[in-house]
């Protein structure tokens, strides 16, 4: 019995030894001979004794290194190990760590060390390199290997001759990483743990295009730091502290138990006007430490707050981006306008220090650190001068007009047609900014009545309305009907209509000149504003294709996003088309008919547009047809520095041909300067205007529920060559030659010779 178990022991070793050949090529040949001797003695026994009897076997020779005992694969092991670890997948890791690795450290402590790691150090790439592997003894090999590691904060740094061991698991014939914390890093061990400091930068200005100083961090707040040990009297200061800091004793006592007596703990932070007043009381009674900090203040905080928009804490939601991204929780961010969408470039990008530290706090290691980039300021297209001159025509009005009284609120806007560049962007009424920061600068106390003030005003001034005004546009849609009837083909330049004053294709229509204005082309009309010239127009239209004036008003760019959105919030509008009035009609309404576009043709039915969608229309038919972006944004730069420089954005054209433009280019022009026949000329009249000449269009919008009419003004200037468009629109104070265009003059004697005309 013992000679056949010889005999299968030794079988199974020629078996093993013929498969691991390739891989064994130095096992010495007196072990292939005495394998050789006990097979043959095996092989006799079996021929002819079918019982074999005992026989003296060769002396004891240890078994060769088994075939998964070669540092090969271990090696492999750690490759795959490492490859893991550089794609983040940390469940396969853990299946490569040995029994006892898997024992000491559950998998979810495992997987959570490795994401605790990727966090601190914000990892976005890692990468290694081995150089040389060792073999410390038959059941354990050691890995020497560089890291390096991407951090967004502190850039690349490496960790070089690192190492790794690898422990022989004979049960699972193969190689485990014997795994510790230490192979995330050496140090870290005996809850030694990554820390990464964080270090904001300064917030950068905000500058108009002529860089005068916007917005700036010259505010001033105050915290408040105190060490237990060092007050003279805990009752008083506690009462101080409550003072100070508006909050209740129970919580001062609260946090002061919570810190140690040693601890330099800071309180709580306050304006600038309630440290001056609490100053002394908590210099006597805390031996208190102050320290300053810069806060945001907008320098006329009522000038252009719809376009800077103002700053405060993060949103909950937003908290892991910001920490990712090296912010504190206590960091200002923009939340509305600029301040929001250029908030990356206006914050910069904080730098951060890597270490490793004891339990204590103590800095084992320095692994990196990058200091911090500041923020780029914004030089705006805005003039703020010109700004000022437009809010103060506008405040100037709503001050003496009577139709103050019934009238919510007003836009204008002054728009480069050749560029997209805005120059002056008013929403009436305004509100103060600084209000709104997380520390305004007049105070809490003050800045929480204008809040509130500003939230319960049923004017809504938070509302930007140039650009996310919807309105029904009146006669100034008359352009689009025009390109739109010209370009079509189902108009020529000498088709006309003979307007009598009423309309009957529907329910009676008339002109807003009960007599008519006589046999008009589509030039003459815009400059008349003749309503049932374009109600034929929209009607004939429809008759051809019910979609093509939507179409037409959504190509000129109405109803569509101007591109402003990227800066600054904006609404769509509304140009329903036979397919979605539904989404706007009631019930009552039925389907598309004429009607629908007969009411579109003079911007009246199913339209809301926007001031801003309506004098990029007009700038683009007043220059080359091209829509372009508007854009509030000239560059961003620190000192010579420059990140960002404006580039004019054509997002459409207009899609007709200059010559369809030019004709009625003549239309509007006619409207400030046919005397006796422009709608807008008498307005015009006598002032320096004429010298460079004026053209545009006068609309007088019905608003909904019997109110009094939305009054609407476009105009470009010069004529030849324009410089600006400018638009004002007033809701709900009358007729646009009366209201709109008187403002619209002074807006662009104020932009032409920095005045205005009350003539």
């Amino acid at each position: 019995m013992r000679q056949t178990e010889a005999c299968y022991n030794a079988d199974k070793a020629i078996i093993i030894t013929r498969k691991c050949t390739s891989v064994y090529q130095r096992m010495t040949l007196l072990v292939l001979a005495l394998l050789s001797i006990a097979i043959s003695a095996c092989g006799a026994a079996s021929a002819n004794n079918p019982t074999p009897t005992p026989a003296n076997l060769p002396t004891v020779v240890p078994s060769p290194t088994p075939e998964y005992n070669d540092m090969t694969g271990a090696v492999q092991v750690a490759t795959i190990f490492l490859d893991h670890w550089t794609r983040g997948e940390y469940a396969s890791m853990y299946q490569l760590i040995s029994v006892e690795s898997q024992q000491s450290t559950p998998y979810e402590s495992f997987v959570a060390t490795y994401e605790n790691a990727s966090d601190v150090i914000r990892l976005l790439e890692l990468s290694y390199e081995q150089r040389v592997a060792t073999r410390e003894n038959d059941r354990v090999i050691a890995l020497v290997y560089d890291m390096t590691f991407n951090s967004h904060l502190i850039g690349e740094f490496s960790d070089s001759s690192r190492e790794m061991r690898l422990v022989l698991d004979d049960n699972l014939q193969t190689w485990r990483v014997a795994w510790s914390p230490a192979d995330i890093f050496n140090e870290m061990v005996n809850g030694a743990r990554l820390r990464m400091e964080t270090f904001p930068p300064r917030r950068a200005n905000i500058y108009d295009r002529d860089g005068e100083i916007l917005a700036d961090m010259n505010g001033q707040i105050v915290s408040v730091n105190v060490i237990r040990e060092r007050i003279p009297d805990v009752t008083l200061c506690v009462n101080a502290l409550a003072g100070a800091l508006n909050q209740d004793v129970s919580l001062i006592e609260s946090r002061m138990n919570n810190f140690g007596f040693t601890q330099r703990a800071e309180f709580g932070i306050v304006q600038e006007q309630v440290f001056l007043q609490w100053q002394a009381a908590l210099e006597t009674n805390c031996a208190a430490e102050f320290d300053n900090r810069p806060v945001r203040r907008y320098i006329d905080g009522d000038l252009m707050p719809h376009i800077l928009g103002y700053v405060g804490y993060p949103n909950e939601e937003d908290l892991d981006a910001l920490a990712w991204e090296g912010f504190q929780q206590d960091s200002i961010v923009g939340r509305t306008g600029l301040e929001r969408t250029w908030n990356s470039t206006l914050a910069g990008t904080p730098g951060g220090r890597l270490s490793i530290i004891t339990p204590a706090g103590v800095q084992l290691r320095l692994l990196g650190q990058q200091a911090a980039s500041p923020g780029q300021s914004l030089y705006l297209t805005i003039d703020a001068d010109l700004q000022r001159d437009v809010q103060n025509i506008m405040n100037n009005a709503y001050q003496a007009a009577p139709w103050s009284e019934t009238s919510p609120g007003a836009s204008a806007i002054v728009y480069d047609p050749n560029t997209g560049a805005v120059l002056a962007m008013v929403s009436y009424p305004t509100f103060d900014a600084n209000a709104f920061n997380t520390f305004p600068v007049m105070g809490q106390q003050a800045a929480q009545e204008i809040v509130t003030a500003v939230q319960s005003d049923p004017a809504r001034p938070q509302l930007n309305r140039p650009t996310q005004g919807g309105y029904p546009s009146g006669s100034v849609m008359k352009l689009m009907t025009a390109v739109a009837a010209l370009d079509s083909g189902i108009y020529g330049f000498e088709d006309t209509y003979l307007s009598t004053g009423v309309w009957n294709r529907d329910i009676p229509r008339v002109d807003w000149n009960a007599g008519g204005h006589g046999r008009q082309d589509l030039s003459g009309a815009l400059t008349v504003s003749c309503n049932s010239c374009f109600y034929e127009a929209g009607y004939q239209m429809n008759q051809v294709d019910p979609y093509l004036l939507p179409a037409y008003a959504n190509q000129l760019g109405l109803g569509v996003l101007t591109g402003i959105e990227r800066d600054i919030p904006e609404s769509t509008g509304v140009i329903a088309n036979p397919d979605t009035k539904i989404q706007y009609a009631a019930s009552q309404d039925g389907p598309w008919t004429f009607s629908d576009a007969v009411d579109m043709s003079i911007g009246q039915g199913f339209v809301a547009v926007t001031p801003l969608q309506m004098v990029r229309m007009y700038g683009a038919v007043a220059t080359d047809g091209t829509l372009w972006r508007p854009q509030l944004v000239d560059h961003a730069a620190l000192l010579d520095d420059v990140s960002y420089t404006m580039t004019p954005e054509a997002m459409s054209g207009v899609g007709t041909t200059e010559e369809i433009m030019a004709f009625l280019r003549e239309g509007l022009c006619g409207v400030t300067n046919r005397q006796g026949v422009g709608t807008a000329e008498h307005i015009f009249r006598n002032t320096p205007l004429q010298a460079i000449g004026v053209c545009g269009k006068t609309g007088t919008a019905q608003a909904p529920n019997n109110a009094p009419s939305h009054a609407w003004f476009i105009g470009y200037a010069p004529i030849e060559q324009p410089q600006i468009a400018v638009i004002v629109m007033v809701e709900n104070s009358g007729e646009g030659s009366a209201v709109a265009a008187p403002l619209t003059r002074d807006i662009m004697n104020a932009y032409f010779f920095g005045g205005d005309d009350e003539t």
